[in-house]
């Protein structure tokens, strides 16, 4: 069984752009709608926290070199 990829900050922008792309292009029928919703809610969440973790370090380098 193949490993699990990791999934980056990028990887997830690109999954949510596809979606987007699709919902807007009507390429999603109604019975894939609600999981495809649910995803993209899955991966803002996760770019969300990822850019919540990276404003963190940055403040606290930034306070570490004052």
């Amino acid at each position: 069984m193949a490993k699990a990829e990791k999934l980056t900050y990028e990887k997830a922008l690109e999954e949510l752009q596809a979606i987007h792309n699709a919902l807007e292009n009507d390429e999603i029928s109604i019975d894939e709608l609600s999981a495809k919703v649910e995803r993209a809610y899955e991966l803002l969440h996760f770019c969300k926290e990822r850019l919540r973790a990276t404003e963190a370090q940055l403040e606290q380098l930034m306070k570490e070199n004052e």
